[in-house]
C-alpha cells in the first residue's frame, strides 16, 4: 500500500469533529504541474472533496475586528499575559539560543541570557513558593524559557509587521465558544494577539469557517495556493508549502507567516531584538508616571489603583502553575508631583495642569536609563497598560498615539480654552526610551525654559513610534461605540474630579463611575 493510500485509509474513518493529526507532505508551489501530482496536494484536495475539513475563507482583519467588537468572537487576550511575562523577565536578561550543554533530545529550543551577558537559569528569577511545580524540573525550565521567548516574539512581530507588512495570510478556524465563537489560529497564539492589538484592517487570515461567522467567499485549494504564490512572486520568500490534517482543518504552513521571507532564522532576529530592548532597560523594571495635580489628587490615586488592578489580572487568566511563578511582578508606579521635583522650577502660567511641562522631565528623573510610561491623570485604563509597550520600537525615543484631530470643542475642563496646535494630545500618553540620544536632550534646563511648542510638538525628536488610536479613545472625539475594545478612555474635557464643574455634556461618565467604584 502506497503512502497516499495508507493516509487516505486512516482519514476515511475520521470525522471533522474527531481529534486527529496527520502530516500529508509538502511541495514546491512554483511548479503547478508537478505539485498537483504530489501526494500532499492530492490528499489535501481529497480532504476537501470528502468534506473532512471546513470551508476555507480569506478574511481581512477589519472583519475580524468587527466580530470582536460586537462580541461575536472572543478576544485573543490583547497580549496581556505575554506582556506581563515580558516585563517580568526583561529587566533580568533576554531570550537566547540554547547553550550546547543544555540541549537534551532536541526538546529545548531557547535559553536565557542574563543582562551581564552570561547564560543564566531563568527559574532563578521566579517565585516557586506555594507552587506545585518543581524549580529543578527540566520541563519547568523549558516552559518558562518558552513563555519569555514568545513574549519577546510578540514585541518583535509588532515591528516586523509594521515595517515589512504581512508576507502571507495566517490560517485558523472558527469554533463554538459559549454563546459566541472563537477563532483558533495555529500556529499562532502570539500572532493572533499581535494582530488584535495592531488593528491593521488589511491583515489577512485564511479561516476554516463552518459556522459562517464571516460572510465571505469560500476558497478552493488552488485559489489559496495561487494567493500564496502571488505573494511569493511579488515579495520573495519561501516556495515550499507543507500541509497537515489537524482536527478538522488543513494546517498549511508556507513559511511566510512568521515575519516574512520564509526566513528560517527569524528566531535569531527575535533574540537580537530582545537583547537590544533588555540592555536598554539597564536592569530596571518599567516605571509608570501618573500626572499629578493637587487640585484633583484623588484622580491620580484612583488611576494608580486601576492600573495595578488590571496588571494583576494579566496572570490570573493563566491556568498553569508555571505561569503562577510570575505572580509578584508590578511596575514601579509614581506620581509626577512638581512639589517634589527639585529640578523643576518653571513658572506656573498658561498651563492646564501642574504636570503640563514636567512630564518631559521623566527621562532625567530615571537617570536616562530604562523605560518609562507617562499618562495624564484623566486617562483611565480598562485593560492592562503593559501591551502598549510593544509599540515602542527600541530604535525610537518615544511612542505615543498620533491623533489627527481636525476639530474639537472651544473649551475643556473648568472652562479652560481648548487651543488647537499640531500633534495635539500626542504627549498625553508617552512611552519613553529613556537612554535614547533624543531623550537625553530633555534636561532640566530645557524643560524649564523651552517653549511648549518645542516640547509638546516633539521638536526634540523625529524618532516616534505609533500607538494605534483604537487603544486610547478621547472623550469629546469618540466613544466606546467607535472602539468597544479600547484599552483606556481619556476624559480630556474633565469630570467629577473638577470642583463645581457642570458635567452634563461629558460622555461615558457612567463608565468612569463603574471603573472607580
Amino acid at each position: 500500500m502506497s503512502k497516499f493510500e495508507s493516509i487516505q485509509k486512516r482519514l476515511s474513518i475520521v470525522e471533522k469533529t474527531d481529534k486527529h493529526y496527520e502530516h500529508l507532505g509538502s511541495f514546491n508551489i512554483t511548479d503547478e504541474e508537478e505539485y498537483k501530482e504530489s501526494d500532499a496536494y492530492r490528499l489535501a484536495q481529497w480532504c476537501i472533496d470528502e468534506d473532512k475539513v471546513g470551508k476555507l475563507k480569506l478574511v481581512k482583519w477589519k472583519l475580524v475586528d468587527e466580530r470582536l467588537n460586537d462580541k461575536t468572537l472572543n478576544s485573543f487576550g490583547h497580549c496581556s499575559s505575554n506582556s506581563y511575562a515580558y516585563h517580568y523577565f526583561l529587566q533580568h536578561g533576554w531570550t537566547e539560543k540554547v547553550r550546547e550543554d543544555k540541549q537534551k533530545n532536541g526538546k529545548s529550543n531557547m535559553d536565557f541570557m542574563g543582562i551581564n551577558g552570561e547564560y543564566a537559569d531563568i527559574v532563578d528569577y521566579c517565585d516557586f513558593e506555594g507552587s506545585s511545580v518543581s524549580k529543578d524540573a527540566t520541563m519547568t525550565d523549558e516552559i518558562l524559557n518558552s513563555v519569555y521567548y514568545h513574549s519577546a516574539k510578540a514585541h518583535w512581530l509588532v515591528h516586523s509587521l509594521q515595517k515589512e507588512g504581512q508576507w502571507g495570510p495566517i490560517i485558523g478556524r472558527t469554533y463554538k465558544s459559549g454563546n459566541g465563537f472563537g477563532l483558533s489560529i495555529h500556529p499562532g497564539s502570539v500572532r493572533s494577539q499581535v494582530f488584535e492589538i495592531l488593528h491593521d484592517p488589511d491583515m489577512e487570515v485564511c479561516v476554516y469557517d463552518d459556522y459562517d461567522v464571516f460572510d465571505t467567499e469560500v476558497l478552493s485549494l488552488d485559489r489559496y495556493i495561487e494567493i500564496i504564490r502571488e505573494k511569493v512572486e511579488t515579495r520573495g520568500g519561501h516556495n515550499n508549502m507543507s500541509i497537515a490534517y489537524n482536527n478538522g482543518y488543513l494546517e498549511i504552513n508556507h513559511g511566510n507567516q512568521d515575519g516574512g521571507k520564509g526566513r528560517s532564522n527569524f528566531r535569531r532576529e527575535v533574540f537580537e531584538f530582545n537583547k537590544k530592548v533588555s540592555l536598554a532597560s539597564a536592569g530596571k523594571p518599567l516605571s509608570i508616571y501618573i500626572g499629578y495635580d493637587s487640585n484633583h489628587s484623588d484622580l491620580a490615586e484612583q488611576n494608580k489603583k486601576l492600573l495595578e488592578k488590571e496588571i494583576r489580572k494579566c496572570m490570573s487568566k493563566s491556568t498553569t502553575d508555571v505561569h503562577g511563578t510570575l505572580k509578584d511582578f508590578m511596575p514601579t508606579i509614581k506620581y509626577l508631583d512638581i512639589s517634589k521635583l527639585s529640578d523643576y522650577n518653571r513658572e506656573y502660567a498658561n498651563q492646564s495642569t501642574e504636570f503640563t511641562y514636567s512630564r518631559f522631565l521623566i527621562p532625567h528623573l530615571e537617570n536616562f536609563e530604562g523605560y518609562s510610561i507617562f499618562l495624564d491623570d484623566d486617562i483611565l485604563f480598562r485593560k492592562s497598560i503593559l501591551p502598549l509597550f510593544y509599540f515602542l520600537n527600541p530604535d525610537d525615543a518615544v511612542a505615543c498615539v498620533q491623533y489627527d484631530f481636525d476639530k474639537h470643542n472651544d473649551t475643556k475642563f473648568d472652562g479652560e480654552k481648548n487651543v488647537s496646535y499640531p500633534k495635539k494630545l500626542w504627549s498625553s500618553f508617552m512611552i519613553f526610551n529613556n537612554s535614547h540620544e533624543d531623550c537625553k536632550k530633555l534636561t532640566p534646563d530645557v524643560i524649564n525654559t523651552e517653549s511648549g511648542k518645542y516640547l509638546h510638538q516633539f521638536e526634540w525628536t523625529d524618532a516616534i513610534s505609533k500607538i494605534p488610536e483604537e487603544h486610547i479613545i478621547t472623550e469629546g472625539f469618540n466613544t466606546l461605540k467607535d472602539y468597544p475594545n479600547a484599552s483606556a478612555i481619556h476624559w480630556t474635557r474633565g469630570g467629577p474630579w473638577i470642583k463645581d464643574m457642570n458635567t452634563s455634556e461629558i460622555n461615558m461618565l457612567d463608565i468612569y463611575d463603574f471603573m472607580v467604584d
